[in-house]
């Protein structure tokens, strides 16, 4: 019989993570064990010749079976919204 308990979080945050970080491009790189996405900053306005400043704002590193749910998720939640429109 599968344990069918539900877990609740207490999520706690400091101030200067509540305020969290704005990114505008993310990039994955995945194995078969973990997944990692770059959250990054790409500074449009200081673009030197052909080159984009891009500026690493978070990194996180998960099980690729969690990344797996997280864009089940995400896909849910994203349709959900669409329906109600944006």
């Amino acid at each position: 019989m599968p344990d069918n308990k539900q877990v609740r979080f207490r999520v706690e945050v400091s101030p200067e993570r509540a305020c969290g970080n704005y990114a505008n491009a993310s990039i994955v790189s995945t194995t078969n064990a973990e997944s990692r996405i770059d959250f990054l900053y790409v500074d449009h306005a200081n673009k030197q010749g052909e080159e984009l400043p891009a500026h690493l704002v978070s990194r996180v590193i998960m099980p690729t079976t969690a990344l797996a749910n997280l864009s089940e998720t995400l896909s849910e939640h994203i349709s959900k919204h669409l329906e109600h429109g944006m």
